[in-house]
């Protein structure tokens, strides 16, 4: 094998054994050490790709969101498609949102509430996973109703709320969302099959 291509698969053996590890021990428990014990390799190369921890989580955080997004196209192959896209896509968001790779990153923002370092590692990391999102719920939901003027605050208030929900999940796992989702489904098309704005200097804003 090319030493490019060896370092690249030690680089990618290492954010695999992170992302693991996060998601099986949690973020306390995801040391260098044990990330280096998974991966299975020595510490200089574990230093040379990734010189601090913040480093690691920051690439693996990448590949959790990657993983997020694959639930969501494995979800909806697996998911009848019903009358009602919105209704449908709200169901698939809300089950990939409850798949562990989903809780590990969410422990990693929590973790960054009081560590400075980690949390700007994470923002940078996050830009582009925020722009993969709302592509993702677009795709999702289709042309006609992402073009609706009422979409990006259906799609804003769709992302948080469905944090939210994930968030609840460590204390109340088994709880049954079907009808909240069903109500947010029927405000969110009220949002969406409101007419524009009105624009006093020509028409509708």
């Amino acid at each position: 094998m090319p030493r490019e291509d060896q370092r690249e698969a030690t680089r990618r053996r290492i954010v695999e054994a992170a992302v693991e590890s996060l998601i099986e021990a949690g973020y306390a428990a995801s040391t260098t050490l044990e990330v280096q014990r998974r991966a299975g390799v020595s510490r200089g190369a574990l230093l040379h790709h990734f010189p601090s921890r913040h480093e690691l989580f920051g690439a693996a955080i990448t590949e959790l969101v990657a993983r997020n997004e694959a639930a969501v196209w494995e979800l909806l192959a697996e998911t009848p498609p019903g009358t009602d896209p919105l209704s449908r896509a709200l169901r698939v968001l809300r089950a990939s949102n409850a798949r562990p790779a989903f809780g590990a990153e969410l422990e990693l923002w929590a973790a960054a509430r009081s560590d400075r370092e980690l949390r700007t590692v994470l923002r940078r990391a996050e830009g582009a996973a925020r722009r993969d999102l709302y592509r993702v719920i677009g795709d999702l939901l289709g042309p006609e109703i992402a073009a609706a003027p009422g979409y990006p605050l259906v799609a804003e208030l769709t992302v948080q709320l469905l944090r939210g929900l994930a968030i609840s999940d460590a204390l109340y796992r088994d709880r049954d969302d079907e009808a909240l989702l069903e109500q947010w489904a029927a405000v969110a098309r009220t949002i969406l099959d409101a007419p524009p704005p009105y624009d006093p200097s020509g028409g509708p804003a």
